[in-house]
C-alpha cells in the first residue's frame, strides 16, 4: 500500500490520486523515519553487561570498600552480604515489574501502570536525577584515574581532556547502534573486572591470608548501620536492565534474569574483594579505611608499581563503561517520557539507527558541555562527584521504594495474591531503604546535606510537572492504564 493512504504508487512531489494532495515535506520525513526502537537487537548477555556496567562493581570494589570498612570494621564482608541479600529481594520485585510491564521507560512506565501515573512520573523524575548525576560523574572519575596512572609514570595530562574523550566516545557509540554500545560496555567492564581480580589475587599471594578470627576492631550497631548505608549504593543500577524492555530479543525472560544475575554477581564479587583487601591490610580495618585506593596502595607497598597503574587504568575503563551504559539508560528514559508528553515530544524521536537519537544528542551534548565547564573553571571534580552522588543515591532509593509498593498493587489489580517471597521482600527491604533514606538527612553534614535537601526540592518540582502534564495532556494519563506501547 502506498504511503499516507494512497492506493497508487507516487512520490512526494506529485498528487498521486485525484483530489488527494501530495504529502508535505514534514509528513514525508515522518513516514521515512523509523517509528520505533530496534526490536530484538539486544541479547541476554548484552543486557547483563549493560546492567553490570551501570552498577560498576569494579569501581565500587576499588574505591568504596575502604569507606564501608571505616564503619563496618572486621564485619565489612558481613555488611556486603546482608545488604546484598536485601537488594536481591528488591531486585526480585523490579524483575516482576520488568516482566509484567516491559517498556523502554523502565520503572517510569511500569510503576505508573501498576500504581498511579503520579508515582510513575516521580519514578521517572527520580531516575532522571539519579542517572544524570552518574552520567556527568563517570567520565570525570575516568579522567582523574587516567591522569593519576600517567602521573605515576612521570607524564602529565589534564583530566578534563580524558573526560571529554570518554563522553564523546560514549555519545558516538550509543547513537550508532544499541547492540554495539552494549557489547563495548560489556567488554570494557569484563576487562576491568578481570584486571581488578587479578591484581587482588597477585597482591594476596604476596601478602598472604590473615586469620579471619584475628581481624581486629570493634563495631557498634550504629556504625554497622552506617556501613550498610554506604554499601547499599554499591548495588544501585540493576534496574537499568528494564530499559531494554522493547529492544531485547526475549525481554520478558532476559531482562528479569539479567537483573537477578547482576545482583548475585555483585554480592559474590564484593564479599570476595573485601576479604582480599582486609587480608592485604592484615585485618587492620582502620588502616584500610584511611586508604583511598586500597589495591593500588597494596601494590605499591609490595614493590609492584605496574599493578598500581593497572588498578588505576581498570578504574578508568570501568568509568568509560559506566558512561556508555548510563547514557544508554537515560536516553531511553527521556525518550519514553517524551513519547508520553511529560518532557518535550522532540525527545521521543527515533534516529536512522533506530536509537533514541534526539534524547541521546541532548544528553551527550550536555555531558560534554558540563565536563568542559568544570575543567575550564577549575571546579573541584571531587565536589562535583559528592554533589551528584547524593542525587544518584537518593534517586535509587526512591524508585526502589515505589517499585516495591507497585508490585503489591499490580498483583491485587490482577486478582492475584502476592507470593510469600514478595511479602517477605517487602517487609525486609522497605524498612532498610527507609532507614538509608533518612540517614542522608540526619547523618549528613555540609555539601551532602545541602544536596539531600536539594533532592527534595527537585522531587517537588517533579510533582509540579505532574500537575502541568495532567492539565495539558489528559490522554497520556489513560495510556498507563491500558499499557500503551511507548515505542
Amino acid at each position: 500500500m502506498a504511503p499516507f493512504g494512497c492506493a497508487c504508487a507516487c512520490d512526494r512531489r506529485t498528487a498521486c490520486c485525484t483530489g488527494i494532495r501530495a504529502p508535505t515535506s514534514a509528513q514525508w520525513r515522518m513516514h521515512k523515519s523509523p517509528s520505533h526502537l530496534a526490536r530484538a537487537s539486544v541479547s541476554f548477555i548484552e543486557i547483563l553487561g549493560h546492567t553490570l556496567a551501570n552498577i560498576v562493581p569494579s569501581a565500587m570494589a576499588t574505591v568504596t570498600i575502604s569507606l564501608v570498612a571505616a564503619q563496618g570494621g572486621p564485619l565489612t564482608q558481613l555488611v556486603y552480604l546482608v545488604v546484598g541479600g536485601a537488594m536481591l529481594l528488591v531486585a526480585a520485585q523490579v524483575a516482576v515489574l520488568a516482566r509484567e510491564v516491559p517498556a523502554a521507560g523502565s520503572l517510569f512506565v511500569s510503576v505508573g501502570h501498576s500504581l498511579h501515573p503520579l508515582a510513575g512520573l516521580l519514578s521517572g523524575w527520580a531516575m532522571m536525577g539519579g542517572y544524570l548525576g552518574a552520567l556527568v560523574g563517570a567520565p570525570i572519575v575516568g579522567g582523574l584515574f587516567v591522569a593519576k596512572a600517567l602521573h605515576v609514570e612521570g607524564f602529565s595530562l589534564p583530566w578534563p581532556w580524558v573526560a571529554l574523550a570518554f563522553a564523546g566516545i560514549a555519545w558516538a557509540l550509543t547513537i550508532r547502534d544499541v547492540g554495539l554500545a552494549t557489547r563495548y560496555s560489556l567488554l570494557i567492564e569484563v576487562i576491568s573486572l578481570v584486571v581488578i581480580v587479578a591484581i587482588g589475587l597477585i597482591t594476596l599471594a604476596r601478602t598472604g591470608w590473615h586469620d579471619l578470627a584475628q581481624w581486629h576492631g570493634h563495631v557498634a550497631p550504629s556504625t554497622f548501620l552506617r556501613a550498610m548505608t554506604l554499601s547499599i549504593l554499591a548495588y544501585g543500577g540493576f534496574e537499568t536492565a528494564a530499559n531494554f524492555g522493547r529492544e531485547g530479543r526475549h525481554p520478558t525472560r532476559d531482562v528479569p534474569r539479567a537483573i537477578l544475575v547482576a545482583v548475585l554477581v555483585c554480592i559474590v564479587f564484593y564479599v570476595f574483594m573485601a576479604t582480599i583487601e582486609m587480608a592485604g591490610f592484615k585485618g587492620d580495618a582502620a588502616l584500610l579505611a584511611k586508604t583511598e585506593a586500597p589495591l593500588s596502595a597494596l601494590a605499591v607497598r609490595e614493590g609492584l608499581p605496574v599493578l598500581a597503574i593497572m588498578s588505576d587504568m581498570a578504574m578508568a575503563i570501568a568509568a568509560l563503561s559506566a558512561t556508555i551504559a548510563t547514557l544508554n539508560s537515560l536516553g531511553r528514559l527521556l525518550y519514553s517520557m517524551g513519547r508520553h508528553h511529560v518532557l518535550p515530544r522532540a525527545l521521543g524521536k527515533i534516529g536512522r539507527h533506530r536509537t533514541p537519537a534526539a534524547a541521546l544528542h541532548v544528553l551527550g551534548g550536555f555531558t560534554v558541555a558540563f565536563v568542559a565547564f568544570v575543567g575550564f573553571f577549575a571546579i573541584s571534580p571531587l565536589s562535583i562527584i559528592d554533589l551528584f552522588g547524593v542525587f544518584t543515591a537518593l534517586g535509587f532509593i526512591v524508585i526502589y521504594l515505589l517499585a516495591m509498593v507497585a508490585v503489591l498493587v499490580l498483583r491485587r489489580r490482577r486478582g492475584r495474591k502476592p507470593s510469600a517471597s514478595i511479602v517477605f521482600g517487602f517487609v525486609t527491604a522497605v524498612p532498610l531503604l527507609l532507614v538509608v533514606l533518612a540517614e542522608n538527612f540526619w547523618g549528613a553534614r555540609g555539601l551532602p546535606l545541602v544536596a539531600a535537601y536539594g533532592f527534595l526540592v527537585y522531587m517537588a518540582a517533579g510533582a509540579g510537572l505532574y500537575a502541568v502534564w495532567r492539565r495539558r495532556f489528559p490522554g497520556p494519563l489513560a495510556d498507563f492504564g491500558v499499557l500503551r506501547d511507548d515505542d
